[in-house]
């Protein structure tokens, strides 16, 4: 009898352990898990925000502007500044400086003969050096190594996509013949460069 009874308390206890096992690995361990992971999270947003791109300087052609936050168009083009003054970094690829292209754009030839912040961009030339202040007042320093010029027809995905792991920022701006319909050129000159 008093056997059986061992066997049903040790039962009972395997049971009971089991059901606390569970509850832990379910409703405990996974929040702290969640909790720790959206911490993380937070932390690496925190850090990319202060890298985001406020300032560009090239002292060769006397740009000193203020850099905007852009995406895509809804027809699929990088997004660019409603005005002639300021740059706009092209905020889904990486931040100047880190591993990849960078992408800052901004007009030239705006209309009426007003300046615009990338009028000169065609007179830099390999080792000339262009600056990006960021969020967290860092500053980071590139380097031209080529410039291009892309027509409308042409295969730009060079201009995007790096894969030598290495950071690089390219500037894009008008080139070519105006079109009066899209007013747009129909060319981009594109500055290629490496980070010091």
């Amino acid at each position: 009898m008093k056997l059986k009874l061992l066997k049903w308390i040790l039962l009972l206890l395997f049971f009971i352990i089991s059901i606390i096992t569970i509850f832990l690995m379910f409703y405990v361990y996974p929040s702290k898990s969640k909790n720790n992971v959206a911490v993380q999270v937070e932390a690496s947003n925190e850090k990319t925000a202060l890298k985001i791109p406020t300032q560009i300087i090239i002292p060769k052609i006397n740009v000193d502007a203020a850099i905007e936050s852009v995406g895509l168009t809804p027809q699929g083009e990088v997004g660019a500044t409603e005005g002639p003054i300021n740059a706009a970094w092209f905020n889904l690829g990486p931040v100047p400086g880190e591993i990849g292209a960078s992408i800052i754009d901004g007009h030239s030839g705006w209309k009426d003969g007003t300046p615009a912040i990338f009028d000169n961009l065609h007179n830099l030339t390999e080792g000339d050096k262009i600056y990006i202040k960021n969020q967290k007042g860092d500053t980071i320093t590139f380097i031209v190594r080529s410039l291009q010029i892309y027509g409308k027809n042409e295969n730009t995905s060079s201009i995007f996509i790096s894969n030598d792991g290495l950071a690089h920022l390219n500037l894009i701006t008008c080139a070519g013949s105006w079109n009066k319909n899209k007013k747009s050129s129909y060319d981009r000159l594109v500055i290629f460069t490496n980070k010091e």
